[in-house]
Formats: structure tokens, sequence, C-alpha cells
């Protein structure tokens, strides 16, 4: 009996080396050849049947249209189209600095009446604003009609000089012409001298109060024509290239959301901020309406038109550092990888082609990452971890308990049973 039991167990050990040799062999083949399921590439390091050679490192990838729409497979065109470098940035808008009056008194005294006496109210060029007692400018207008009756009782040329000096003081003072006219014909001099306002616009700030005494160096009013604004911006030191004084600028304001204004580059400050390494740009808009307010938030975009080339998606190049991969549509189901060269400036989500790809050749544009990796595990002799292999029945996954040949494995012995 024991001859027997020793046959039994030599023949049930050999059958299990058997099986678990030609699992290994299966195991091994189907690693080798691994991809995800639908997609099929060819050897590694093939080259397409026309055309260049592949980069180096990556292989051409098969992908079944079913599997292409499961992964979110989608693809674009090579075209040719305008190059427009658009900056965008935001900006605070602020009163056109050349059109804004700071006004003063050119002598001093007591203010008595207050013509403007509110912020933001609305003045025209010659506008009383305020009126004041200035002894200097009484005794100023009683030296005028003084040298002005010594001239008509003895007239000389050194007498109409002092006239024309007295009357060239009171001028310098901002007193009109019709009020020294006036003063002339009536010879009664005036208690009070009006300052009136220079230019046209909105007064943005109010400093005098009646009753007070006031002097030359002190500001009473800021007055600003609205009727152009700037906007101040900013950019960054490599955009300055795209940004020159004339060019067009498009604003947009959050809160008139539905209009659009058309400006100018005026001004490009010669000097980079050296912590955020920006350059401020001013934009000047028109805005006879008055809608644009000092203070309110912009968005600025800047157009510089760089005539006609070759553009991409830029989702459609993978750029790794050392160089830049499209996959270009072989066929409906096969995508070849190529390597392009690209500007290094973007024209609003896409990049110029510079070599690599021609005008009408589609391109992936979504899911290219899956693709370039299952092409360069492929490349160098594996595949993605998990993934079947998609050629057929010789390839498929063997079910539960059977080896890698397809037929169906024996038993194991059951030991239980033999005799000892």
């Amino acid at each position: 009996m024991l001859p027997l039991t020793r046959y039994l167990s030599l023949s049930a050990a050999a059958v299990a080396l058997l099986a678990i040799a030609v699992a290994t062999v299966s195991r091994a083949q189907d690693h080798s050849g691994h991809q995800m399921p639908g997609m099929n590439m060819p050897p590694a390091g093939a080259a397409p049947a026309s055309g260049p050679p592949l980069p180096s490192g990556y292989a051409e990838v098969k992908i079944a249209p079913e599997i292409q729409q499961r992964i979110g497979v989608t693809v674009g065109r090579v075209e040719k189209t305008p190059l427009v470098m658009n900056i965008r940035t935001v900006g605070i808008v602020r009163p056109n600095e050349t059109k804004i009056a700071h006004i003063h008194l050119k002598t001093e005294g007591w203010v008595e009446k207050l013509f403007i006496s509110v912020t933001g109210q609305k003045v025209r060029a010659g506008d009383p604003m305020l009126s004041i007692y200035s002894p200097a400018f009484f005794a100023a207008q009683r030296e005028f009609l003084a040298a002005l009756q010594y001239s008509r009782t003895a007239p000389s040329e050194a007498q109409r000089t002092v006239v024309e000096t007295t009357r060239q003081r009171l001028a310098l003072w901002d007193v009109p012409k019709s009020t020294i006219d006036e003063l002339e014909r009536t010879g009664r001099p005036g208690k009070s001298l009006v300052l009136r306002s220079p230019i046209t616009g909105t007064v943005l700030e109010k400093k005098a109060f009646q009753g007070q005494y006031v002097m030359p160096q002190a500001e009473l009013y800021t007055v600003a024509d609205l009727s152009t604004v700037w906007v101040q911006a900013k950019i960054f030191a490599y955009e300055l290239p795209h940004v020159a004084l004339g060019m067009p600028a498009k604003v947009t304001f959050p809160s008139l959301a539905n209009r659009a204004f058309d400006g100018k580059v005026v001004f490009i400050e010669p000097v980079v901020e050296e912590a955020a390494r920006t350059v401020q740009v001013r934009v000047e808009l028109n805005n006879p309406d008055g809608v644009i307010k000092p203070g309110m938030f912009a968005n600025v975009l800047i157009s510089h038109e760089m005539g006609v080339g070759l553009t991409v998606s830029s989702s459609a190049i993978i750029r790794t550092g050392e160089r830049d991969i499209a996959f270009k549509v072989a066929a409906i189901d096969r995508f070849v990888p190529v390597e392009v060269k690209i500007s290094p400036l973007a024209f609003d989500g896409r990049f110029q082609v510079l070599s690599g790809l021609k005008a009408g050749e589609e391109i992936v544009t979504s899911a290219n990452f899956l693709i370039d990796s299952e092409s360069r595990l492929r490349a160098g002799g594996g595949s993605m971890a998990g993934m079947q292999h998609g050629g057929g029945e010789q390839n498929a996954p063997n079910p539960p308990g059977q080896l890698g040949s397809g037929k169906a494995a024996p038993p194991a012995p059951d030991h239980s049973k033999m005799g000892h």
C-alpha cells in the first residue's frame, strides 16, 4: 500500500508544478502585452506606416471609438488664426490730472459768503464760488482810482504807467475785466472780492467755510472736469513689449455691466515696481455723460495684433519641460505622438505652432494625458498595471479555474482520503 501512496503523492505534486509553470508563463505573457481595455498598440518603438519617426520613448496608440467616448477623448483642428496677444488687468478710475483746478486766493481776507457750499456741485467757468472781505483788495482799488484821477488832471507818460500798473495788479488777483471797467466807470471801490471757478467741472473738494480767515497758501476748492477720466492699471513687466502709447483699450466696469468703453493708452510708467514686478499704465476714456465716477473699479483689455499664424488649443500640448508633445489623429481609432515646437507666447488659450504640425490636421485636445501615459509605458516595454489586453480571445483574462492555455485545471488531489 505504501508504494501506491507514494506514487499518488508524486503524481499530484507533478500536476501542481505543471499548473504553476503554465500559469507563470501565461502571466508573463500577459504582463508583456498589457494595455488599456480597447487600446491596441503596435510593438514598442515601431514607427507609423508613413511620416516622420515617433519621438523617442513614445509609441502609437489605438483606441476603439467606444473607449474614446468613455475616457472623454476630444479632438481639435490645427488652424491659421489671427495672433492677438490679449492683456487683461484691473484698474481704478482717477480724474484727468490735466483738467483739475486747485483754487486758491491771491490775497487774504475773511470769507463772507459761500456760493458753492457742498462737494459734488457742478460749476461752469466763471461761476462765483465765494466772496471775501479783503483790506488789501479794498486798498488796491483805491490806489487804482487815485492813479486814474491824477492821470486825468495831469496826464503824463509816467502817470499812465502808474495807472496800468495798478490795473494789472487787480487783474493778477483774478479780478474780471468787467469788474475793473465797472470800478473805473463808477469810481466806487467794492467791499468784497468774488472768487470764480476757472473751469467747468465738478467740485471734488471744498475746504472753505463762512467766516474763515484765508491766506494765499490755503486751498479752498478742487474742481475737476470729468468729461474725460483716467484708468490707472498695472501690467506685469513681461507684458511690456505688447503695450505701447496710443494702443486701443477696451474698458468695462462691474457697476456698468452692460456697457463697454473704448479708450487708449496715454502713459506707461518708466519704472518697474521692484516688489511686484509691475508697471503702471494709464488709459484715457471719454466720459461725456458722467457715468464713470472716480474711484470705480475697471477691467481693462489691451489687444496687440501680431499677424496670422498656425495655432492649436493650449490643452492639446503636453509640456514635459524638455519637449512638447501632441497626439495627431491618424485614423478614427489611431493616435500618433508628434514632437512640436511652439511659441513661448499664448494667444487667448491657443499656442502658435512653429513646427511639427500642419494646417488642417486633427489632434487630441482632452484625455491626452491618459494616452500619453499609455504610449510611454508601451514604448518602455510595460503598460498600466491592472489593465486588460484588447487583442482578442487569446489575450482575454482567464476565468476562475482556468490556466493560461484555456483548459480547465485539474482539481487538487484530496490527500485526506489517502492511506499512509
